[in-house]
């Protein structure tokens, strides 16, 4: 691992010469390559989220109230070690208000985050977000698994980070409701009745329920129940932890191979999307387009605006952070000039839409810089994903162009 970049010491000059400043955050030391550009770490357009930046300001200040980031992707971020570095980081900062949305991967069978772990003891049915053409509906999870076994039992546990308690008595969960659908039973560890979700209708909660749980808990278990006939399945969308604490929710959703297109055909994921609440989307999409160089689709920068229109009109509060992909190469090893075009576009588009944008692609190094992450065992052999190290470097390297822009904010705000 090669020394500390001079960005860093002026990063930190910049965090001291900012203490003065209450409630801004010192932005400490990390392990850092020559090859990352720290003075490109930043939120381009940061001004746009000034009603973000304001709701940390009084979560911070006053240790009230939650706020609700959600960070939308493909399988960097389905993978969770981008988001989970950056959420641990925020949490410890402004507090922990839960775990958050997930995803049961492992009854998808597919990969799920670290810090969770589910199992099953039925056969499920799965869907994932880029196969639009199999018969599941997909919703806020960008996969989604069905079961059509009464009594079918599954269980999920959360598992603590360090300094950090994700135990939860709130459990929001994403399915369909309509009278085919099972009713679910929700046990403790020890598969004690805790409560109760049905599937009858209503607007404005057309397919998730919230349920409070008597105490807090790591692990649930989930039952389902047939009362009737015509009940004769179960379909899950994913579901959502929180502990009631004020603090960050940060949530993260990824689909591997996901792209924009994907997420506009997801039949319930804009309108399931509301029942987070978010302020914030951050969204992390453009890798799996950027792969089909030279066949790029047309369509692409449509295809953004769309998605963010559409969530701007299911969550009309929220504010918006385009990301760019980091460089990668196509075939394993040759040099993928469509990263660049997709780059560009989305900070065009940032800037007509007057969105904020992290440019990831410039600030780790830019133009072919994919050299310098595979050299530092930073990427995987495929040439297209990141280590686990990798991903953690990028995670605080989104956090630290958070607060960059949270700090300009106070101290301009708050001398």
């Amino acid at each position: 691992m090669k020394g500390r970049n001079n960005w860093l010491s002026a990063l930190l000059l910049f965090s001291a010469a900012q203490s003065f400043a209450q409630d801004t955050v010192n932005l400490k030391s990390i392990d850092q390559f020559d090859f990352i550009a720290g003075d490109r770490n930043e939120i381009i357009n940061s001004a746009s989220l000034s009603g973000l930046y304001e709701k940390l300001y009084q979560l911070k200040k006053n240790k009230k109230g939650t706020v609700n980031m959600v960070h939308l992707g493909d399988s960097h971020i389905q993978a969770d070690w981008l988001t989970h570095t950056t959420r641990q980081l925020l949490q410890k900062e402004f507090g922990n208000a839960g775990r958050g949305f997930i995803f049961p991967g492992r009854i998808a069978r597919t990969n799920e985050p670290q810090n969770i772990y589910s199992s099953s003891n039925a056969t499920w049915d799965a869907k994932r977000i880029v196969f639009a053409d199999q018969a599941l509906p997909i919703g806020l999870g960008a996969s989604t698994v069905r079961t059509q076994q009464p009594g079918a039992k599954f269980t999920i546990r959360t598992i603590d980070s360090p300094g950090l308690n994700y135990s939860f008595n709130n459990v929001t969960l994403f399915y369909q409701k309509d009278i085919t659908s099972f009713n679910l039973i929700l046990n403790d560890s020890v598969g004690h009745p805790l409560a109760y979700a049905g599937p009858f209708t209503g607007e404005p909660y057309p397919n998730y329920s919230s349920v409070a749980l008597p105490y807090e808990m790591h692990q649930i278990q989930f039952q389902t129940a047939q009362p009737t006939s015509k009940q004769e399945q179960f379909t899950l969308f994913g579901m959502s932890f929180s502990n009631g604490d004020p603090g960050i929710l940060y949530h993260s959703i990824g689909g591997n191979g996901a792209k924009f297109k994907h997420y506009l055909a997801a039949k319930f994921f804009v309108e399931q999307t509301s029942a987070l609440k978010p302020d914030l989307f951050i969204i992390s999409l453009g890798t799996n387009e950027a792969i089909e160089y030279p066949y790029i689709e047309k369509q692409f920068s449509e295809q953004v605006e769309t998605l963010v229109q559409r969530l701007k009109q299911s969550n009309p509060d929220a504010l918006f952070i385009l990301t760019t992909p980091a460089d990668f190469y196509r075939k394993r090893t040759r040099r993928n000039p469509g990263v660049e075009q997709i780059h560009n576009q989305l900070v065009q588009l940032a800037e007509k839409k007057n969105l904020s944008c992290w440019d990831l692609y410039l600030a780790g190094g830019g133009k072919h810089s994919a050299d310098q992450w595979r050299k530092n065992n930073l990427m995987q052999k495929d040439g297209v994903h990141f280590t686990k190290v990798g991903y953690e470097l990028q995670g605080n390297m989104l956090y630290q162009a958070l607060i960059k822009g949270y700090n300009e904010y106070v101290h301009d705000r708050y001398p």
